[in-house]
C-alpha cells in the first residue's frame, strides 16, 4: 500500500505539471493568433488603400499613424478619449440595473408575460432614433449622452439576463429541491450561476453597443469627444484624422472587452463552464 502511494505522488505531480503547461500553451496560442489576426488585418488595409482604392478616401495605416502622432503629442486625442470613456462608463454602469430587472422577470412568469411585449416594442428603437427626444428631454448636456448610451445597452442586458434565468436547467432545480433546498437557496446557488454566462454575454454585447451609441450622440450634440472629432474632421475633409478617430474607438472597445473578459476569467471562470 505504501509503495502504491509513493508511486502515485510523482504521477499526480506530473499530471498537474502537464495540465499547467497545457494551459500556458493555450494562452500563448490564443495571443499568437490574436497578433496574427491584427497583422493580417493591417496588411489587408494597406493593400486595399494603396492598390484598389484611393489613399485619400481610405488612408493607409502608415498615413493614419503619421496623422495620429501630433494628436498624441499635443494631448488632443487623450482629452477626447477620456471624455468619451467617461460618458460610456456612466451610461454602461447605469444600464447594469437591467440585470436586476432581468432576474426578476425571469423568476416571476406573470410579470414577464406582462412586461415582455413592452420590452420587445421598445428595444427596436435605436439610440440614433432617440437623439431628438433625448435633446428635448435633457438638452445638449451630458445627461442626453448618458441617456442614449443607457438606452443602447439596457435592453441588451435585460433580454440576455432574462433568457439566462428562464433557461436554468429544471433538473438542477428539482435535484436541489429533493435535497431540501429552499427557494432562496435554489435562486442563489442554481439560478444565478446558471444565468452568469448569459449575463456576461449580454454585458459584452452591450459594451459594444455603448461605444456605437456614443458616436452619433457626440456628433450631433457635443463639443468634445471622439464623435466630435469625427464630425469636425469630416467637415474639413481630413480623412486621415477621421480614420484616427475610427481606429481609436475600435481600439478602446477592443481593450474594454479584453478587460471585461480578464475580470470574468479571474472571478467568474467556474460559472462559464458549458452546461
Amino acid at each position: 500500500m505504501a509503495s502504491t502511494e509513493i508511486k502515485s505522488e510523482p504521477a499526480l505531480i506530473t499530471g498537474a505539471y502537464q495540465t499547467r503547461i497545457a494551459s500556458i500553451l493555450r494562452k500563448h496560442k490564443s495571443l499568437g493568433l490574436t497578433i496574427l489576426s491584427l497583422v493580417l488585418g493591417f496588411a489587408g488595409w494597406q493593400i486595399l488603400s494603396t492598390v484598389f482604392l484611393s489613399p485619400f478616401l481610405v488612408p493607409p495605416p502608415v498615413k493614419v499613424i503619421k496623422a495620429a502622432i501630433p494628436m498624441i503629442l499635443s494631448g488632443e486625442i487623450f482629452r477626447d478619449v477620456m471624455i468619451s470613456l467617461s460618458r460610456v462608463f456612466v451610461g454602461f454602469i447605469g444600464s447594469v440595473t437591467a440585470i436586476l430587472l432581468g432576474v426578476i422577470l425571469g423568476r416571476i412568469s406573470i410579470l414577464h408575460e406582462l412586461v415582455d411585449p413592452i420590452v420587445e416594442l421598445l428595444r427596436y428603437l435605436s439610440p440614433t432614433a432617440m437623439i431628438p427626444i433625448a435633446v428635448i428631454w435633457f438638452g445638449i448636456g451630458e445627461m442626453s449622452k448618458y441617456f442614449l448610451i443607457f438606452w443602447g445597452t439596457f435592453f441588451i442586458m435585460l433580454v440576455n439576463t432574462t433568457a439566462g434565468v428562464l433557461r436554468t436547467p429544471i433538473a438542477r432545480q428539482r435535484a436541489a429541491q429533493c435535497l431540501g433546498a429552499s427557494q432562496l437557496d435554489i435562486f442563489a446557488y442554481i439560478v444565478v450561476p446558471s444565468a452568469v454566462p448569459y449575463i456576461i454575454t449580454g454585458m459584452r454585447v452591450a459594451m459594444a453597443s455603448a461605444f456605437m451609441s456614443i458616436i452619433p450622440a457626440e456628433i450631433l450634440a457635443a463639443d468634445s469627444g471622439i464623435g466630435y472629432l469625427l464630425q469636425n474632421s469630416s467637415m474639413l475633409l481630413q480623412t486621415d484624422r477621421i480614420f484616427v478617430a475610427l481606429l481609436t474607438i475600435s481600439v478602446l472597445g477592443f481593450l474594454c472587452d479584453r478587460a471585461l473578459r480578464l475580470i470574468v476569467d479571474l472571478t467568474l471562470a467556474r460559472f462559464m463552464i458549458p452546461n
